[in-house]
């Protein structure tokens, strides 16, 4: 009798284990996809801040080389 008692505690004490790793694994699961989530949305704001740059780097070249060019024209009627 006490051996079943004995027995029937230390089954419901693995199922209790058992259940805390569960619980366990799904929350570390859910923290990765958050956490894959968040890395995809900062990828994208980094290539969109890349992309907006390197727009402006080409629109500030245009406009120096279009000063530039206006000096020269300048310089050339005097």
């Amino acid at each position: 009798h006490i051996t079943i008692t004995a027995e029937r505690d230390l089954m419901k004490s693995y199922k209790n284990t058992v259940e805390e790793f569960n619980q366990t694994i799904n929350s570390l699961q859910h923290n990765y996809t958050d956490l894959m989530i968040e890395k995809d949305q900062l990828q994208n704001n980094f290539s969109s801040l890349s992309l907006e740059n390197w727009r402006k780097k080409l629109e500030l070249e245009s406009r120096v080389t279009s000063l530039i060019e206006e000096l020269k024209k300048e310089a050339s009627k005097q």
